[in-house]
């Protein structure tokens, strides 16, 4: 059984110790924390990988042997669900007549026009320093957003008035609520202020008492933790940022020094394995590829089938024919042809968080091109005999494939498989070490790959031939890589009405991203050529588009993004009562210039799409209708007219603010 309760105290008494105690746990993990994207006020649900996490905390209470009086939990679904499985699993409740009770006090922090946007997107945009003080800071809040300081508020009143009499009876209590909520309460159970929040990342699926919630703040706050956050923020926000200067500074390096000695064969492709085995690690440990089968449309699959059948048809053809190579010095052209036929990096994943893309896509349709395109050009290779591609070159293949590839990402999988809360977490503070094995991988990339006499090539002609082969390269590369991505932006352009635009971010991804890695371990050791200064040009010039061209995307994707926030946000708060308005007396179809409570419900739905463009479910909208009729309505007539909800409106503007406190409460003296 389900009630809800409203109500909200006026003042907060100060704490003691209670004979009895409370334990809180932050809901599994749902599918806008797989995405990276805020979800706050949206209803979205938890991933497989969420209900294994609810799961596990149900275990580890039922092994404590931990029995509830009471429990209590946010409206939303992915709050309700964690509660459902984790009560389930552990069977905690002292007895079966107890109800779980809704308090809309511990709903998630209304992140206003930043609900459903991406993260890193949102880091780029505003800058570090401006997302930390406006998502982070206890007096400042996101356009239509909730402040800090008033969730603080709202968490400590739901404590005092809910928690508190349950503990001084010395009974034991189950939140199950969000994470910018527990953060806030964290404070207040410290004696803190909410001048003094900092942003922890709270493990989902985990139970923490009252005193180990406080001791994880504590740790967790300061020191090298607090370090070690700021260092994987960054280097998740600049990742792109990173890895292109490195392969600069490797190439300035190699160049400068005219270094004819590379590093030594063997130690690069053991740097290389060793670096992608770290990235390819930490990348899958954030991907539920069971369940992200069922989140990829056809469409989509159909989409990026069909652009690389239709490269491997032409890269064969022209392959077989003789067009391409007639003697060992035309093996360039069959380079070129056979970096559009590699399967898409398995970065992909990682460039659809960082720049707004729909993950599912972009993890499961590189994954398995990554299978099925190795495999058919090792047989491509058998067949093609003419071609200089020796053992050496497919055994290097083969190594990248297994334990570059497959090994790490086993590895990944089956730790969430096993440990779904400690992995989890682990990713979240360490993910930087998978950044940057990529920033050392290009580094090394850069040296590696550079010629010695690039500089002279390049500027002087000190040797005709080199000088032309350079160029000749440079040309290629720069044909070959516009053409990716004029065939990807015209995909984006004709399927807009077929995919969502997360989705089509995705599809443009896996079109212009080819694994250069193993496209390059194919010629690395090839037995001969007429043409080397070709193929070495050939393999620079492709590696410095892998590392460098996603940095002009972002910066592209970047500036889109920040256009599309500013017209949100004018819009937001220029239009709203407008738009509002508008909304009011297309619902008012009596003329009674007042909506009854079915209207406002229908209000809500509205104003939704208009906004985070996603619907709540309908029980949460009737739940909140119930919530915000009692605070529109302020005249107590059973209606709400339009002066009522023009000063809603003009207060909390028009994203749903499902988390308002009630007028009538006062703030929590500290």
């Amino acid at each position: 059984m389900v009630k809800t309760n409203n109500s909200a105290s006026a003042s907060v008494a100060q704490k003691d110790d209670y004979p009895g105690r409370a334990y809180f746990i932050r809901h599994g993990e749902s599918t806008s924390n797989e995405r990276n994207i805020f979800a706050g006020v949206l209803d979205v649900d938890l991933t497989a990988f969420g209900r294994l996490q609810a799961r596990r905390a149900g275990a580890d209470i039922k092994k404590k042997g931990i029995k509830f009086d009471a429990v209590y939990v946010s409206h939303m679904r992915r709050a309700r669900q964690t509660c459902e499985i984790a009560l389930a699993e552990s069977q905690a409740l002292k007895s079966p007549d107890i109800p779980v009770e809704i308090d809309h006090r511990i709903s998630e922090k209304s992140f206003g026009i930043f609900a459903g946007r991406n993260l890193n997107l949102l880091r780029l945009a505003l800058g570090y320093e401006g997302f930390e003080e406006m998502l982070h800071s206890h007096n400042e809040a996101p356009p239509a957003g909730e402040k800090i300081a008033q969730v603080y508020g709202r968490a400590a009143s739901f404590y005092n008035e809910r928690i508190v009499p349950h503990l001084e009876r010395g009974e034991t209590v189950l939140v199950v609520c969000h994470q910018y909520v527990l953060e806030p309460l964290a404070l207040y159970l410290s004696d803190l202020p909410p001048t003094a929040y900092e942003h922890l990342k709270l493990p989902n699926g985990k139970a923490l008492s009252g005193e180990e919630l406080i001791k994880f703040r504590d740790k967790e706050s300061g020191g090298a933790a607090s370090v070690r956050k700021q260092i994987n923020d960054l280097s998740i926000m600049w990742a792109i940022l990173l890895y292109a200067p490195a392969f600069l500074l490797g190439c300035l390096v190699r160049a400068i020094t005219a270094s004819s000695v590379g590093i030594p064969s063997e130690l690069f492709r053991a740097v290389i394995v060793a670096c992608l085995a770290a990235s390819t690690f930490y990348t899958y440990l954030d991907i539920d590829f069971a369940a992200s089968k069922r989140k990829v449309t056809s469409t989509v699959k159909y989409i990026v089938y069909a652009w690389m059948l239709v490269r491997w048809v032409v890269g064969l053809l022209l392959i077989f024919s003789g067009i391409l190579y007639q003697n060992p010095g035309d093996l360039y052209k069959v380079m070129w042809v056979l970096f559009l036929m590699v399967p898409p990096a398995l970065t992909s994943p990682v460039l659809s968080v960082l720049w707004g893309g729909n993950l599912y896509p972009s993890a499961i349709l590189s994954r398995t091109l990554s299978i099925i395109a190795p495999v058919a050009l090792i047989v491509t290779f058998g067949l093609a005999k003419q071609l200089p591609i020796n053992s050496s070159s497919l055994i290097f293949f083969g190594v990248i494939l297994i334990v570059g590839l497959a090994i790490p990402g086993a590895l990944a999988q089956v730790w969430r498989d096993k440990s779904p809360v400690e992995s989890n977490h682990h990713s979240k503070n360490w993910k930087f070490i998978g950044v940057l094995a990529v920033a050392l991988m290009a580094l090394a990339t850069g040296f590696q790959f550079t010629p010695s006499t690039f500089l002279g090539d390049l500027f002087f002609s000190t040797d005709a031939t080199r000088s032309l082969a350079c160029l000749q390269q440079l040309a290629v590369a720069t044909l070959v890589f516009i053409l990716m991505r004029v065939f990807a932006v015209l995909t984006s352009v004709f399927t807009k009405d077929k995919l969502i635009k997360a989705e089509a971010r995705d599809a443009y991804i896996l079109l212009v991203n080819p694994n250069f890695f193993l496209w390059a371990a194919l010629f690395l050791g090839v037995s001969s050529t007429a043409n080397p200064d070709a193929v070495k040009y050939a393999i620079f010039w492709a590696a410095l588009g892998f590392f460098c061209i996603p940095l002009v995307e972002q910066i592209l994707f970047m500036n889109s993004f920040g256009n599309e926030l500013l017209r949100e946000t004018l819009r937001s708060s220029r239009m709203a009562t407008e738009d509002v308005r508008k909304l009011f007396h297309e619902l008012d179809t009596d003329g009674s210039n007042a909506l009854d409570r079915a209207e406002i419900m229908e209000l809500l739905g509205q104003i939704e799409d208009m906004t985070t463009g996603e619907r709540s479910s309908e029980d949460v909208r009737r739940y909140v209708t119930d919530y915000l009729f009692a605070t529109l309505d302020s005249d107590k007539n059973g209606t709400v007219d339009l002066a009522e909800l023009e000063e809603y409106v003009s207060t909390y503007g028009l994203v749903a603010n499902l988390n308002v406190v009630s007028a009538a409460a006062s703030p929590v003296e500290r």
